[in-house]
């Protein structure tokens, strides 16, 4: 063996029916897609201290069953709703494939391939890059990049107006405003469900004590490219936020015109500083898109930061 091989700070180890992103050996995000789930999710993401900084469920375990962690959904897509989950349906995300796996420093991640499916079809495609990275010693970035696709053939799409939809954040119930110690906060200083709900901004923040004496908290970040940014924002004062993409108005995909939506999730130690947290936003918005990188004799695919080169 040669003394070439430079260990890999972030690693994405398969699992049977999840992967686990990893930092320096230690588990800090479950991505899972197991078949007997309706949607794949991420669960759980766990801060420096070691504490669950989400939860499954609202705090009342009744009526919010949809409510998974971290997890895509959407109440008006070409007419169906694939925000909550109805039993007896065939109503799901149904992930299809992880088609690429990448260790590295100083980030790693996955590549998953999606089908929203209803009514014996497909009515989008879904790819997602998943991408975890160490911020300092006690911090790091979820990228979530999305690209939505009608299928091929398929007609045009109609993404509803709604609250609901694409991402959603339940955080632990010691974070939430109501059940717990924590506190929201938006890029301009705005604090509380009452001043943020339906509100434009590039991020929002929610924070609190996730152990005894410790906080810890999740930035929610809007990447600038996005369509409508700043997206508005749908903030509940029991524990969870959401980029609301069609809060103000309906959005239509057509076969060939993807929509790409890229969305940083910075796990951070201690309170909210805004101050900090804006500038990982301003880095945030000056990082390149992910795109897959082919492989080259005797390696794998890869991902990178750019467009590969021809």
């Amino acid at each position: 063996m040669t003394g070439s091989y430079a260990f890999p700070r972030v690693q994405v180890i398969p699992q049977p029916s999840r992967a686990s992103l990893r930092i320096d050996g230690t588990e800090r995000v479950g991505y899972e897609f197991g078949l007997g789930f309706p949607r794949p999710f991420l669960f759980p993401v766990i801060g420096h201290s070691g504490a669950l900084l989400t939860r499954l469920g609202h705090p009342n375990p009744v009526g919010h069953e949809h409510h998974r962690s971290i997890w895509f959904g959407h109440q008006r897509l070409g007419g169906v709703n694939f925000w909550e989950e109805k039993p007896g349906t065939d109503i799901k995300v149904r992930h299809r494939q992880v088609s690429l796996y990448h260790d590295g420093t100083p980030w790693g991640g996955l590549v998953a391939d999606l089908d929203w499916w209803a009514h014996g079809q497909t009515l989008l495609n879904h790819r997602l890059i998943l991408v975890i990275e160490p911020l300092g010693e006690t911090d790091f970035a979820l990228d979530l990049q999305s690209r939505f696709e009608v299928p091929p053939g398929g007609g045009p799409i109609e993404l509803g107006q709604t609250n609901f939809g694409f991402l959603g954040v339940r955080v632990a119930k010691t974070l939430s405003e109501r059940f717990g110690g924590g506190q929201l906060v938006s890029a301009d200083g705005t604090t509380s469900e009452e001043k943020l709900f339906g509100k434009r901004f590039r991020w929002v923040d929610y924070s609190g004590p996730s152990a005894p004496a410790i906080h810890e908290g999740i930035c929610f970040m809007d990447h600038p490219a996005n369509p409508g940014h700043p997206t508005h924002w749908h903030v509940r004062g029991d524990g969870w936020m959401s980029a609301a993409f069609n809060l103000a108005s309906s959005h239509s995909l057509a076969a060939g015109h993807p929509l790409d939506l890229r969305y940083r999730l910075l796990i951070h130690h201690g309170p909210a500083d805004p101050n900090l947290l804006d500038r990982a936003w301003r880095e945030f918005a000056a990082t390149p898109p992910y795109a897959v990188a082919p492989a080259q004799r005797n390696q794998l695919a890869a991902l990178q930061r750019g467009t590969p080169a021809a």
